[in-house]
């Protein structure tokens, strides 16, 4: 073999080894981004999960975006009578009906949501929203069921996400307890700083994941 025809095999071997090299990069930068998507999305319904929420939080934060609290009425007769395969197709319906909120949906766990929204009338929205979640689910065995919601909501916080969430959680209590159905935060009845015969509030229990300001 002549040199010239040495130096082309090399260059080709060189080529191929830059090139093997590139696309190992490439697999490891994909793999990891969708490793890290992965952590910010919910693996049953695929919406955001808390830190998706405080994610999108980061970047819509300047928006002043309303924050709503959505928790389910009527999910755990529907999870106890069908089983929580049906408990999953029925969380997995409404997810696809947040998915149309103008902005970005998440859960929190169980059968508790919450959204950014950037409607110029949350109000509205969020009692569109509740009667979209009503809607019934058809079950696999052609049984249809249905659950509701209680909705809180809340004006972006300077405080915070952490402290949004908790005012909509307020608001959402009581809508529970008066069924009103959607309720905006008011802190002359929704004061969440005082004892009350609350469970515990979950959505406090992300202050140290969204406690940002911003």
């Amino acid at each position: 073999m002549n040199h010239a025809a040495l130096s082309g095999l090399l260059f080709a071997a060189g080529l191929a080894v830059f090139a093997w090299d590139q696309y190992r990069l490439s697999a490891a930068r994909y793999e990891l981004a969708a490793l890290q998507r992965a952590t910010l999305r919910d693996p049953l319904t695929g919406l955001a999960n808390r830190a998706g929420l405080a994610d999108a939080w980061t970047q819509l934060a300047a928006l002043r975006p309303w924050v709503v609290v959505v928790d389910l009425d009527g999910f755990k007769p529907v999870n106890d009578t069908h089983g929580h395969a049906a408990g999953d197709l029925v969380l997995t319906a409404v997810a696809s009906r947040l998915r149309t909120v103008h902005g970005v949906a998440a859960r929190l766990g169980g059968d508790e949501f919450a959204a950014l929204l950037l409607d110029t009338d949350p109000a509205a929205a969020s009692r569109h929203l509740a009667a979209a979640i009503a809607a019934p689910v058809r079950l696999p065995s052609g049984v249809a069921v249905s659950v509701t919601a209680s909705i809180g909501l809340a004006p972006a916080s300077p405080a915070g996400l952490a402290a949004a969430l908790a005012d909509a959680d307020a608001a959402m209590y009581r809508a529970k307890t008066t069924r009103a159905g959607v309720v905006a935060f008011d802190p002359l009845r929704d004061d969440h700083t005082t004892a009350d015969p609350r469970p515990a509030l979950r959505v406090r229990d992300l202050t140290p994941t969204l406690g940002v300001g911003r």
